[in-house]
């Protein structure tokens, strides 16, 4: 794979991963038009990686309480435990439906068209959500009902061009959460889910064909890593004070663009 392909695939990877704009809307799109850009399975694993340490890294402080609050069991009443319940109770629901994905092989439709349609329509549904935004929750108190609501509509997600971030941010702005406290849950609930699907990945690798470290893999992970870091800092900062509205025009504009190109 030629050095200019990897350092893009990592930086798309890396600033849309956590965005509610959708990776795979743009990784597929670019591989449409420049065949170059198709990605080999175990580079998609390192630019996964990367991103997840990147996560894990900015919310490592609340990380921390959570298995702190495991190991000490008496503070399970704490708020960080609950959290961590309700996390586990949103990921069930994709982690299910991936591994019977992934057992049948059954191919997710991943057409142009399937995806500048989800682009374009979930996107739509983000900027409702935006606009009529009435924050009366805050993220300690999450209710496992809502979790689990909140991860069926995650399972949206499997249908590229959706964004993972950006369907659970719309899920929760619906049911009464700040845009900030939905973005950061999103963010918690990537750990598991990222964490689930590379080490699906990485063991279908192994036994298909034997895995080895490569420098491209390397240079994916370092590169992901960086700017997914980046970009969730700056995101969280912009979210803590200004709408999604940008988010919501970009999906719209770049929708209409693959479907015009789709449909031509």
């Amino acid at each position: 794979m030629a050095l200019e392909v990897i350092i893009i695939l990592s930086i798309i990877q890396g600033f849309t991963e956590f965005l509610p704009i959708s990776s795979s809307a743009h990784l597929v799109f670019l591989s449409e038009i420049f065949g170059d850009f198709i990605s080999k399975r175990n580079f998609d694993v390192s630019l996964h990686f990367g991103s997840l340490l990147a996560v894990i890294i900015y919310l490592r402080k609340e990380i921390l309480e959570i298995i702190l609050d495991l190991i000490f069991y008496k503070k399970r009443d704490k708020d960080s435990f609950k959290i961590l319940i309700n996390l586990i109770i949103s990921t069930l629901p994709i982690v299910c439906v991936g591994f019977l994905i992934h057992l049948y092989d059954f191919d997710i439709i991943r057409s142009l068209e399937i995806i500048g349609w989800s682009t374009l329509v979930f996107g739509i549904i983000l900027g409702i959500a935006d606009k009529n935004l009435k924050i009366i929750k805050i993220l300690k108190n999450l209710k496992p009902r809502e979790a689990f609501l909140l991860g069926i509509a995650q399972t949206l997600a499997l249908i590229p061009g959706t964004s993972r971030s950006g369907i659970v941010i719309t899920a929760g702005l619906f049911m009464g959460y700040s845009r900030y406290e939905a973005s950061k849950y999103s963010l918690l609930l990537s750990i598991p889910v990222i964490l689930a699907a590379t080490t699906l990945e990485s063991l279908s690798l192994y036994s298909d064909k034997g895995s080895l470290f490569s420098h491209e893999m390397f240079l994916g992970i370092v590169i992901s890593f960086i700017t997914a870091l980046i970009t969730i800092k700056l995101f969280m900062k912009w979210i803590n004070n200004a709408s999604l509205k940008i988010f919501v025009i970009y999906r719209i504009i770049l929708g209409i663009i693959i479907l015009v190109y789709a449909y031509n």
